[in-house]
């Protein structure tokens, strides 16, 4: 059976509003917010919410910083839930067929990285890239199906597909030391530094993960939307590498590395 938590709802949106503006607040204000009749305020008040809010003059109250964990939700509705389980229980579902990206990419070009990453997470950068990679080339991945009567409906489907596969990455930092030109002897490297001319440079790298748990026919589209919608960008983004590494793993096994072309 489903609970109705809007008011709830209507009580963490309020006290997260006035945990950003440290606005104060008055019992009533909250009250009219939610709806909560007195003695059901003054439950919540004296068991979830006294330790969150401190008062000030005039019989107002302030939402403390140990409101800040709660601004999630699911915390929050934990917090106001009657009963409270005290471990969460989780089911285990298992994926065989797994995609696994590493990209390489030096700390000095960090932004540009980050940048090209969070705009996965956006519906309307996500969009124009699909449609600069044209419904010709996305078909031989997606194929129509009769409810895609139109372009927009059949990028949207494909836009699903990314929101169900893209959750999220995570990302390190390496260092690491690299040789810049040709094999040489000490004695020829010393020669170089002293004019300026590094043979060994040490370099921090910022190396991203993504893990795709896929279906067996799902493997195919999330390397071609993979390539079009973040390597694309990335290396269109960034100027000056000799080259720039991912490693795939899972299905394939292969080393990426993109170098410029030869003038």
């Amino acid at each position: 059976m489903s609970t109705d938590f809007t008011s709830q709802r209507k009580a963490h949106q309020f006290l997260s509003e006035r945990l950003q503006t440290l606005e104060p607040f008055s019992k009533e204000e909250l009250q009219a917010v939610t709806g909560w009749a007195p003695a059901a305020l003054a439950t919540y008040w004296s068991k979830q919410f006294k330790d969150l809010v401190e008062p000030v003059d005039g019989g107002l109250f302030r939402v403390k910083e140990r409101f800040r964990p709660y601004l999630d939700w699911r915390r929050f509705r934990g917090l106001v839930t009657q009963v409270k389980a005290t471990q969460r229980e989780y089911e285990v579902e298992e994926y065989k067929t797994v995609v696994v990206y590493e990209f390489y990419m030096p700390l000095t070009h960090e932004q540009a990285l980050r940048v090209t990453l969070d705009s996965l997470f956006y519906k309307d950068a996500i969009l124009p890239r699909l449609k600069r990679v044209g419904t010709a080339r996305l078909e031989k991945h997606f194929k129509r199906e009769l409810l895609d009567t139109d372009d927009d409906k059949y990028l949207q489907r494909i836009c699903d597909f990314v929101e169900d596969k893209f959750g999220g990455y995570s990302i390190y930092h390496v260092d690491g030391r690299f040789r810049t030109g040709a094999l040489c002897t000490i004695e020829e490297a010393a020669k170089r530094q002293k004019i300026g001319s590094k043979y060994l440079v040490d370099e921090t790298t910022a190396v991203t993960r993504f893990v795709f748990p896929c279906d067996e026919e799902d493997v195919e589209p999330v390397r071609f939307l993979f390539r079009e919608l973040f390597i694309n960008n990335i290396t269109q983004a960034v100027d000056g590498e000799d080259q720039i590494w991912a490693v795939e793993s899972g299905v394939h096994n292969i080393v990426h590395i993109w170098k410029p072309k030869e003038e």
